[in-house]
């Protein structure tokens, strides 16, 4: 759906604006009476439980997963958003790791986790004696891949906010105007996506992710932050002003090469396209998980051609890298000879284009 922007006010080419969405997921709300809210935090499910809150007042609940596959202090920011704002609030532990169908790391493994969840939420409905639970689900997230989607048709889980017609636009003003703190922050995805589908996800794994990340951002680094663990091999997705600032300086590189080693990583990359949400996705289009062997040698061939200098390329856990003496990495800091260099081993059929952190003696 096109959305117009004008000071604040976002308005749908049908002319309806965000506060006629409103007034439509409050009437939607009211006629559901008691409801429990699952909840992870995410700036959807925090305007869902706030608003269900203001509609519903204590037959609002709130549900959240302590679960291995987020992020150290996630649980306590939840928390502390449904505490600032009054609202009943539910912790329920799953186990995700125990079902191998969730491990394995399938194509589908948000529907394991989603399914996990619902089934602990319908336990608790039914204890309560509630009838409806919703999740945050808002309309652009229709034509995305979401296999969670599919858990909750299959458990009768609403989610208002499609229904009512809430881009993630309107999620995030709304949220804004209600001072609810996550309203700017980045979408947080569990840690379980920093995995290559078919690589399992295990509790050291997802531990060492997150040590990574930590390490990372204690560097300066903002929000948009991923550390995609391919095995032994990292690969760090920043947004294009921080690569840029992490090509330029071979002492941010050094460190960060250090810090990731030592988690238990054998090789360190940054990859050359940059952060982008969902990225282990593309692997789902381009019908392949394996770089073609011709990549790496089209990177050599593109390096010297674009003036690099002398390099060093291999593939590696779906990664086509590259190694350059430290003098020559600053030259990557220019965007249209790294877009050129990127372009040259995707033709030959690279799935992730890195540079190794670890310079070419």
């Amino acid at each position: 759906m096109t959305t117009l922007q004008i000071e604040h006010t976002l308005v749908d080419a049908d002319g309806r604006t965000l506060d006629d969405k409103l007034v439509c997921l409050n009437e939607i709300l009211r006629g559901l009476g008691r409801v429990l809210i699952g909840y992870s935090g995410g700036v959807d499910s925090a305007l869902l439980v706030v608003a269900a809150h203001r509609v519903l007042g204590e037959d609002a609940i709130a549900v959240t997963a302590d679960s291995e596959s987020y992020a150290e202090g996630e649980l306590e920011m939840a928390v502390d958003i449904v505490r600032r704002f009054g609202v009943r609030h539910q912790v329920v532990h799953t186990r995700e790791l125990d079902n191998p169908d969730y491990a394995s790391n399938p194509t589908n493994r948000c529907y394991f986790c989603k399914t996990e969840l619902f089934v602990h939420m319908e336990a608790l409905a039914a204890e309560l004696r509630i009838d409806n639970m919703l999740y945050g689900h808002n309309i652009d997230d229709v034509g995305d891949f979401r296999p969670g989607a599919t858990a909750a048709r299959e458990h009768g889980v609403r989610a208002p906010l499609k229904e009512a017609g809430f881009t993630k636009a309107d999620v995030r003003e709304l949220a804004r105007r209600w001072e609810i703190p996550v309203w700017n922050r980045p979408a947080m995805a569990c840690l379980s996506s920093r995995f290559p589908y078919g690589t399992p996800v295990t509790s050291e794994g997802l531990r060492r992710v997150d040590r990574a990340e930590t390490a990372v951002r204690a560097e300066g680094f903002g929000s948009h932050v991923r550390v995609r663990h391919h095995g032994d091999v990292a690969r760090i997705e920043l947004p294009a002003e921080d690569l840029e600032r992490l090509l330029a300086d071979a002492d941010l590189r050094a460190r960060l090469a250090a810090a990731l080693t030592e988690l238990g990583y054998e090789r360190v990359t940054a990859d050359l396209r940059g952060f982008r949400s969902g990225s282990l996705n593309e692997v789902l289009k381009k019908g392949s998980d394996e770089p073609e062997r011709a990549a790496h040698e089209s990177v050599l061939d593109a390096a010297t051609r674009l003036g690099v200098g002398t390099a060093e390329t291999g593939a590696a856990r779906q990664i086509t890298w590259i190694r350059l003496p430290g003098a020559s990495t600053a030259r990557l800091t220019d965007e249209a000879l790294r877009t050129r260099l990127v372009a040259a081993a995707e033709a030959a059929g690279a799935l992730y284009v890195a540079l190794d952190l670890t310079p070419l003696a």
